[in-house]
């Protein structure tokens, strides 16, 4: 390889390396303070660069936005895909077990859950849409298909929606569940939220 080669490469890789750097950094910042709450000025201080070097790389907020999130969403979500061990069990089995793999990433990861939260509460519809077909219309499916072949009575996209916006919504919810019904708090743990999910099947 001749020097120029690989000074190419080199610089290459840099550029790769930076713009990784700033979609971690921008999930982060999206996540914790919401898109209305950052700024380009914000983001180029988080990751550490000028403003002009991150219109380098993205064409403005909205772009940053939409790729940091779906990188950073469809990264996570991607750890919720079946293992080998898991294609014996039934359909409902699956379901109940992607269901709680969701639950639990999603209670471990915040960045993860405030980003999802961000979505359903701030984002405009046209973001939305398109941050939802990039990453969250497949694992949407997957568990709506697990719960209509083993339910086809029931309306699987509401109950699978249904479940969705209680576990993103459960953490922020939890508080003023305390205090309008001291007695069920506990209802917001992930294993609670994943027992009435069970039970509504029943």
């Amino acid at each position: 390889m001749r020097d120029s080669e690989m000074a190419a490469g080199e610089v290459g890789g840099k550029r790769e390396r930076t713009r990784a750097m700033i979609l971690l950094c921008s999930a982060q910042q999206f996540a914790k303070h919401g898109y209305n709450g950052v700024s380009m000025d914000l983001l180029a201080k988080a990751a550490k660069l000028t403003k002009g070097a991150l219109y380098d790389h993205f064409n403005g907020k909205d772009d940053v936005y939409v790729q940091s999130t779906s990188t950073y969403l469809e990264a996570a979500l991607n750890k919720l895909k079946p293992v080998p061990e898991e294609k014996a069990l039934s359909n409902e089995e699956a379901l109940l077990s992607y269901l709680g793999k969701f639950l639990d990433l999603i209670q471990g990861d915040l960045v993860l859950r405030g980003l999802m939260l961000r979505l359903v509460t701030e984002s405009t519809s046209t973001t939305v849409q398109e941050i939802a077909r990039k990453t969250l219309t497949e694992p949407f499916n997957y568990a709506v298909d697990l719960l209509a072949s083993c339910r086809p009575e029931l309306d699987a996209q509401e109950y699978v929606y249904s479940f969705y916006c209680n576990a993103i919504l459960r953490e922020d919810l939890k508080n003023i569940m305390g205090v309008l019904s001291p007695n069920k708090s506990s209802h917001s743990t992930a294993d609670a939220v994943l027992s009435h999910f069970r039970k509504t099947l029943a």
